[in-house]
């Protein structure tokens, strides 16, 4: 089995309570806020979160990747799975006073440019949880740490560029009262697919098409480019786009959020039974990723070109 993680990017800023609505945000040191929370015991840097608790496991310089790795995990004591045997009937999965499910969350942090690389996990905290996190632990009433979302500056300009287009995922907003005549200025596709939906009296849809399997194949490039002009100039039909391309034959393939515009990327770890999947693991995916194969990726120089 094998599980497919999403990674967000973040930079951390932070607010004083005296800066206006105009001021720009202030880089924040995520360093000192690791050397602060490492001298706290784990019950120390355990708080309340949501009815339940979260906590930092571990934050540490990893000397051969050259990042800073944060460990964070959320304790929680409902909702508990139930556990069986091949021969005896399903039981409730009892739990201690002291004992939690734990909801394990990952993060590279690169101090040179405050970009937090933040695994997501449904089941664990989010990144407005971790904001929340940070601010507990930090514990300033003059100042306030965010996380704000990276994003491309302009999804659209960098998807026409690419040379390969792998696959194309829209999801269609409420669309049941769409007038046909905006629909005679689309150039895709797109058009017949939603005239279709009178048919079958339907309101939302998704439609996804791929090359599948086949590496050196690319969806075709006029086809693409005309639905991204209509994705464009069209945006109150949708509500989600995502294609994902790569721009040259050595770059690797890359999903690009057309909508929401926030750079993300994906890793694939092989599931053993038994086994949970581990913060090491993770990390060392997040560095492959980030900054680990220079040759044939440009990642870090990517999110850090949008920053700029």
């Amino acid at each position: 089995m094998y599980r497919k993680v999403r990674f967000e990017y973040y930079q951390v800023v932070f607010r004083t309570k005296d800066d206006s609505k105009h001021d720009r945000d202030r880089l924040f040191d995520l360093v000192q806020w690791m050397d602060k929370a490492k001298k706290k015991s784990l019950e120390g840097r355990t708080y309340n979160y949501r009815q339940e608790q979260a906590r930092l496991e571990d934050a540490y310089w990893d000397q051969e990747l050259g990042f800073y790795f944060l460990h964070l995990v959320r304790l929680r004591d409902t909702n508990i799975p139930s556990k069986a045997r091949v021969d005896s009937s399903v039981e409730p999965l009892e739990l201690e006073d002291d004992e939690f499910i734990g909801e394990e969350v990952s993060a590279l942090y690169d101090e040179n440019n405050h970009v937090l690389m933040l695994q997501r996990n449904k089941f664990s905290l989010g990144p407005e949880g971790i904001e929340e996190y940070l601010n507990l632990l930090w514990d300033n009433d003059d100042e306030t740490i965010h996380l704000r979302p990276i994003c491309p500056p302009n999804a659209f300009a960098i998807a026409r560029k690419a040379s390969e287009y792998r696959k194309i995922n829209i999801r269609f907003a409420d669309i049941k009262d769409v007038d046909s005549k905006k629909l005679l200025h689309f150039k895709s596709p797109l058009k017949g697919i939603i005239s279709s939906y009178n048919e079958y009296r339907g309101l939302n849809a998704q439609v996804i098409i791929t090359v599948g399997n086949v590496k050196s194949s690319s969806l075709d490039n006029k086809t693409i480019n005309d639905t991204l002009d209509d994705l464009e100039e069209n945006p109150q039909f949708f509500s989600k786009a995502e294609i994902t391309k790569r721009d040259s034959d050595d770059a690797r393939v890359e999903i690009l959020d057309l909508f929401a515009h926030k750079a993300h990327d994906f890793g694939t770890f092989r599931m053993e039974k038994r086994e949970t999947l581990s913060h090491y693991a993770i990390a060392e995916e997040m560095w492959s990723i980030y900054s680990g194969n220079e040759e044939c990726s440009n990642r870090q120089k990517d999110i850090n070109s949008y920053l700029r």
